[in-house]
């Protein structure tokens, strides 16, 4: 039996997207597994003890984001007055892999850490547009603080990034020589669509849902749509920064007609959207770590067109759906393939993605390497 401490910036109800949802996921699943005795989540965003589901969840303090090392040493501090009477530490969502790696050696308790983003690396690096504040971080305080938390991530004993683009990312920027294992998000059994309603919509709908930043490729979706036929439309569910210059984008549009923004909206409706689509998008331009969306997309019986490029392109099980980022008209080609054979590839991926991401499937990876890394110690 196995008791297992989980260490994470913040963890549901307060959450800011898929990562708090996954190391939810992750907590429940492992929970309820005969090999694991106990799960208790160490967090940072704010000071209670409380039961979330059957989880024991620890919120230690709150701390800052920046500059990392401060956030690091305030973790380390209070995990150092905890009683972490466990056999292997779990650091999920980047921020304070840090701090665990110190612990880590400091305790002489194995860990290990899920790599899901890339803070401590330059975001020019990863095709991500820095904004000024944090350009300016970069070449400061991040270039001084970077050699010292890379050095305390490396005394974690293995990581797991969420796909091989990850590792690839991490090799190539102060990790060459870790231990990796890429494991990657499991299924939400609790994502449901809607399947008893007909389409609302005439024709063939694409969606796209998600953050509305450069990265996220959407300006090319929306160049995209010049080349493809009348009866396709797009609906993009989300909101951000680049909303505003992407509603500019479509007027100037030839299909300006054919395109909805509907802003964020609850999560129910976000299920509703799903069931309202033929065909779903991804057409980011940067090593995205996976996409949490092409999972539920999957899940929900809709082909998904997704650029080649970091975890999307590991997770897309159909090549004639994948093309490169920034060529809109490579991206309406996949597009076409997906809208002649849609009704195949849906119910190819609702197969594969449950034989594949089934948390059946994922979990008991996680088991395998915390065994391999207590065992070793």
């Amino acid at each position: 039996m196995t008791r297992l401490a989980l260490v994470t910036p913040r963890y549901p109800p307060t959450h800011a997207g898929g990562g708090e949802i996954s190391a939810q996921l992750l907590a429940e699943q492992l929970q309820a597994r005969d090999e694991i005795d106990e799960v208790v989540v160490y967090s940072f965003d704010g000071k209670s003890t409380e039961t979330v589901g059957d989880i024991a969840v620890f919120r230690l303090a709150e701390i800052p984001q920046y500059p990392y090392t401060l956030p690091n040493k305030i973790a380390f501090k209070k995990l150092m007055r905890v009683d972490l009477d466990c056999d292997v530490i779990h650091a999920y969502n980047m921020h304070l892999h840090p701090a665990v790696g110190r612990l880590s050696e400091t305790l002489e308790t194995p860990a290990v850490a899920t790599l899901n983003a890339y803070p401590l690396i330059d975001w020019k690096k990863v095709n991500v547009t820095p904004s000024s504040k944090r350009r300016l971080y970069e070449q400061t305080l991040l270039r001084i603080e970077r050699p010292r938390l890379l050095k305390q991530m490396a005394h974690i004993d293995v990581f797991l990034p969420l796909s091989s683009a990850v590792e690839r990312v991490y090799r190539n920027n102060g990790l060459r020589n870790a231990n990796y294992q890429a494991i990657p998000n499991m299924l939400d059994l609790s994502f449901e669509v809607p399947n008893n309603e007909p389409k609302q919509t005439d024709g063939t709908r694409l969606l796209y849902v998600g953050y509305l930043r450069d990265t996220k490729g959407v300006q090319y979706l929306i160049d995209a749509m010049d080349y493809l036929q009348e009866q396709i439309k797009l609906t993009v569910v989300g909101d951000g920064p680049e909303r505003e210059a992407l509603e500019s984008q479509v007027t100037k549009s030839n299909a300006f007609d054919r395109i909805e923004f509907t802003g964020s909206i609850p999560y129910d409706e976000v299920t509703r959207a799903y069931a309202n689509a033929d065909i779903f998008i991804h057409p980011g331009v940067w090593p995205e770590p996976f996409g949490r969306t092409i999972l539920e997309a999957m899940q929900a019986g809709l082909p998904v067109v997704a650029t080649d490029i970091g975890g999307p392109g590991e997770t897309v099980p159909q090549p004639e759906l994948l093309c490169p980022p920034r060529e809109p008209e490579k991206l309406a080609e996949s597009i076409k393939y997906a809208y002649k054979n849609q009704d195949e590839i849906g119910r190819e991926n609702k197969q594969i993605v449950h034989e594949k991401y089934h948390p059946d499937t994922v979990v008991p990876q996680f088991l395998e390497t915390y065994r391999q890394v207590i065992e070793e110690k």
